[in-house]
């Protein structure tokens, strides 16, 4: 029979794929990816839709439940595309997760038996979130906060986001009643018309403070934003300061060019492993304040005590602050201009002098420095967006050989590509995965590499 969308089959869930998909097979062999199936569970699903080497199901009745199985504690899981493992136990979770990395150097860099630690687990996968990003939906008379459903741009209303720190969630919960008092309109991408687009939270565990961003297709009138801003830190106890950001353009991007302060305050500081960070509307920071301090110890610990680190990708500059205790001087690179700017601060906050930082694409910054003669560092910090290295980056890190390299990345498949291309020079030490982001689908990997000897 050829299988058509709306189908029902039987299916049995042999493991976990992304997505919180599980992942079985048809009859003629076609991979089946799941929604809401488990390994080892045996389900019945409706197709959704079919390509030529998978389709998609959604599993809709259970002959056989997976004692792995939970029911997770937040009312929108199933609508909202935020989370997408809340039915799964965490053991199960965290297992998946250190095997994918574990597979991703087996299929990608071809690297079997890999030094593979276990997965830094988090005490509590609840609550952890210290920045929450919420489209706006609904209309001018009753404007909604929430998150997008998956695969689409519907905004699923969300009162309290289980996985937020309950600061977050303070705004959360009254922001769009601010919105609705003084008018102002969702933005409608299909007319152009309306106002507002997103609301940014972040939220400093070492203060108990927020600071709330409204991202905004244009500017309101200036009477109509400081009523909003008065009465959003009214109903919010722990907000200490609103801004707005101007994104005009016809983009899926979430933020524009602007951003300009409303009331209060501009930055929040938070500490990692007893230094002071600031953290401004727009800064990069990482999302988990309690296991950041497990993952950037873990890359401490990669780079032993030396003459000169380098820092490729540096944010808001945490890395290069806490590389400062391991050398005599670290150099740090950035293409962020707000980024550098908190970096500046955080290293005058922590009375850092052996720390500079550089404005400009990490790929063209190295290439730079080797072209001047620079000396060659003793090791190399990365944590690079989720494509990971460019090209030309690895072949300068090949070519300028630093002793030791360590890599912090999101995403392990790149990753994966990335220790590939540098295993002619370099072997691969330690491998230790962290989950900063409980209940998703993703997974953080410290690694280590030492330049091999010829």
């Amino acid at each position: 029979m050829t299988v058509q969308v709306g189908h029902a089959l039987n299916l049995k869930i042999d493991r976990m794929g992304m997505n919180g998909e599980g992942v079985g097979r048809l009859d003629a062999g076609q991979l089946a990816f799941v929604a809401d199936g488990l390994p080892g569970e045996e389900v019945t699903a409706t197709v959704t839709e079919i390509r030529r080497s998978f389709v998609r199901a959604v599993a809709t009745a259970r002959q056989r439940t997976s004692p792995a199985r939970v029911t997770p504690p937040c009312a929108v899981y199933r609508e909202c595309g935020g989370c997408a493992l809340q039915h799964w136990n965490y053991a199960e979770e965290l297992a998946y997760k250190e095997d994918r990395v574990r597979q991703a150097l087996g299929r990608i860099a071809g690297i079997e038996g890999p030094p593979v630690e276990p997965i830094r687990g988090a005490d509590d996968p609840y609550g952890y979130r210290n920045k929450g990003q919420f489209p706006w939906g609904g209309n001018a008379s009753e404007p909604t906060l929430g998150l997008y459903q998956r695969g689409s741009h519907r905004v699923v209303p969300v009162p309290s986001c289980a996985i937020q720190d309950p600061l977050v969630n303070e705004v959360l919960a009254v922001a769009a009643r601010a919105a609705q008092k003084h008018r102002l309109a969702p933005y409608d991408p299909a007319t152009g018309t309306g106002v507002l687009r997103h609301l940014l939270v972040r939220s400093s565990r070492a203060q108990q403070a927020s600071l709330a961003l409204l991202v905004a297709a244009h500017r309101p009138p200036a009477n109509v934003l400081q009523d909003f801003a008065t009465d959003l830190l009214a109903a919010a106890p722990h907000l200490v300061g609103v801004g707005i950001n101007l994104n005009p353009g016809n983009t899926n991007r979430v933020l524009g060019p602007q951003t300009l302060p409303l009331s209060g305050a501009t930055h929040l500081f938070d500490q990692i492993l007893d230094m002071r960070f600031r953290m401004s509307f727009t800064s990069f920071f990482q999302v988990n304040p309690r296991q950041v301090e497990v993952l950037y110890q873990l890359a401490m610990d990669g780079l032993g005590m030396v003459d000169e680190i380098w820092d490729l990708y540096a944010g808001v500059g945490t890395l290069a602050a806490l590389a400062s205790r391991h050398a005599r001087r670290v150099r740090a690179i950035e293409v962020h201009p707000a980024a550098i700017a908190d970096a500046q601060v955080n290293f005058r906050e922590n009375g850092l002098t052996a720390v500079t930082i550089e404005t400009g694409e990490a790929e063209r910054v190295v290439a730079r420095w080797v072209a001047s003669g620079q000396a060659v560092p003793d090791a190399v910090i990365m944590d690079p967006p989720r494509s990971g290295l460019r090209p030309e980056m690895v072949d300068a890190l090949l070519a300028l050989a630093p002793c030791r390299l360590v890599y912090v990345s999101c995403n392990p498949d790149s990753w994966a590509r990335d220790v590939a291309a540098l295993s002619p020079r370099y072997q691969l030490q330690r491998v230790a995965p962290v989950d900063m982001f409980p209940r998703t689908d993703h997974v953080e990997v410290v690694s280590s590499m030492v330049l091999r000897r010829v």
